[in-house]
């Protein structure tokens, strides 16, 4: 087993062990642990090479020939990629993203957790399309590629993603809202719904048709408009939608939290939705650790997006708390 475990280096073969340290950007104070990459780091594995990308942190990475084992905790992103497009499969649950050019997944985390990643042989193209629940909309993620997701994921939904978070502006002070979740619905797994992550599903004959793809961790993002669907082409196109039933459908929370994968752009963003085939999207501009006490399930709503989906949207005001993100009601 390799242990990377180092704040940076002067090339992929040249590695310089270091202790912990504390990055600082304007208006903004990150926790870095021993395993940062300053740079993008490339592991060398039996189906290929698997690139850790530049900016990534956490408490310890080891390596060998098949999977790549990573110790995260709160306030700690990793993203890693994949060039030949691997199916970048997980005992997490995280979504990954096929994007055109390449996979992607990024793991984040509320609490310290062990995730082993085991880059499949298999690429996106030979199963259809992108991974994972982050992924959402899209291919980013499981999400559309967008880690979709679209998504898919993120999974291209992706991907429970991002350092998603993260702004410059602290959030006033406000107790935690009650918000539902996939466990107060009844939600155990995608696979007890007959679902797996990435699957684009609606539930046909019912009140409220829209398109939406859900991720492992019992959220769902809808495709609000069905030029938005046109973005993510691995995906099929509506003859791909699964049919479900409404309730299956209704286990599964709607999320309107979004991150440009395509382009990994650590910013959060919000929708509102203004009419049946509209909306817009606010900044999240709140720190991850205020996020997270304000939603612990914050990072698991997370979907990724894709540059023509983030550019479809006008914007609207910053939001400075994740409790002004508006709960997703259907616009008739």
């Amino acid at each position: 087993m390799k242990l990377l475990e180092y704040k940076f280096y002067l090339s992929v073969f040249t590695i310089l062990l270091m202790v912990g340290v504390l990055f600082v950007e304007v208006g903004q104070v990150v926790a870095v642990g021993n395993a940062y990459f300053p740079q993008d780091t490339t592991v060398s594995m039996t189906v290929g090479n698997i690139v850790i990308e530049d900016g990534s942190d956490a408490d310890s990475v080891v390596t060998n020939a098949t999977e790549i084992a990573i110790t995260i905790s709160s306030g700690q992103t990793m993203t890693i990629t994949s060039a030949d497009r691997k199916r970048l499969e997980n005992n997490g649950g995280f979504g990954f993203s096929c994007l055109s050019s390449e996979s992607r997944i990024v793991i984040t985390s509320a609490s310290t957790v062990t995730v082993t990643l085991t880059p499949s042989s298999t690429g996106c193209d030979a199963t259809g399309g992108g991974g994972g629940g982050g992924g959402g909309g899209g291919g980013v993620t499981t999400t559309p590629t967008p880690t979709a997701t679209p998504t898919p994921t993120t999974t291209v939904s992706p991907s429970p993603v991002a350092t998603p978070v993260v702004g410059t502006t602290p959030a006033p002070s406000s107790a935690p809202t009650s918000k539902p979740t996939p466990a107060s619905r009844g939600f155990i797994s995608l696979k007890a719904l007959n679902l797996a992550e990435g699957d684009v599903i609606s539930a046909k004959g019912s009140s409220d048709p829209d398109v939406y793809i859900a991720n492992s961790w019992g959220y769902k993002r809808l495709f609000l408009n069905p030029a938005i669907f046109g973005f993510y082409g691995h995906l099929g196109g509506f003859s791909k939608v699964k049919t479900i039933v409404a309730p299956t459908r209704e286990t599964l929370v709607t999320s309107g939290l979004y991150r440009n994968c395509e382009i990994n752009d650590k910013k959060v963003y919000g929708v509102e939705v203004t009419g049946e085939d509209s909306g817009k999207l606010h900044w999240v501009n709140t720190s991850g650790e205020k996020a997270v006490a304000d939603d612990p399930n914050f990072f698991k709503k997370v979907f990724c997006i894709n540059t023509k989906e983030f550019n479809w949207y006008p914007r609207g005001s910053d939001y400075s708390s994740v409790n002004q993100i508006p709960d997703y009601s259907r616009k008739n």
